[in-house]
């Protein structure tokens, strides 16, 4: 059982440490919530990325609604939320009065290129994690075929077609469901 005292802690914790926004915050909320904390499970965090990603807003925020409502309702969906931008809130706000007009300082620029790199690792790291319950049968550790078929087409949509994410989305969406109706796989 997870109070609603500690799902605002622990959002307001991922939040103050979520660099690189949303997608850098996905491994960040992975550690926290699947690895350490145990709260979701592998599955329950790919469908709420899942969601998250396809409706409107920032991913973070998303999913911390999807995951306090989970944990704690209609009241553990609020402190989620206000957890996990309640923190940056202030962070960004201490950054604009005090580092902006030092951005262009070359220490700073050197500290943000080394911020900037760990955010990739956070994403490839966020990627892994996710692309193994997603990509990989749960009880076989085998390669699931269909998942991994509608992953290269939403890609391919993406990265060589230059579509919208909006279409991918709805493309492996409609795919998916069409696999399962029509041919039961």
């Amino acid at each position: 059982m997870v109070t609603l005292l500690e799902l605002f802690i622990e959002f307001a914790k991922i939040g103050a440490i979520m660099f690189g926004g949303g997608y850098g915050g996905i491994s960040l909320l992975y550690k926290e919530l699947v690895e350490l904390k145990g709260w979701i499970s592998d599955q329950e965090f790919v469908e709420i990325l899942g969601v998250a990603e396809s409706t409107p807003g920032p991913i973070a925020i998303n999913s911390a609604t999807w995951i306090g409502y989970k944990l704690g309702g209609i009241p553990g969906s609020l402190l989620a939320t206000l957890g996990v931008i309640t923190v940056p809130y202030f962070v960004i706000m201490a950054i604009v009065l005090s580092l902006y007009p030092y951005m262009e300082h070359p220490v700073v620029r050197t500290a943000f290129r080394g911020i900037n790199a760990a955010v990739v690792a956070l994403i490839l790291y966020a990627l892994i994690s996710v692309s193994r319950t997603v990509l990989l049968e749960k009880n076989t550790g085998m390669i699931n075929f269909v998942a991994l078929g509608i992953f290269l087409i939403a890609f391919i949509i993406l990265y060589v077609l230059k579509q919208h994410p909006f279409v991918s989305i709805v493309v492996s969406a409609g795919l998916s469901l069409a696999l399962k109706f029509l041919f039961g796989i």
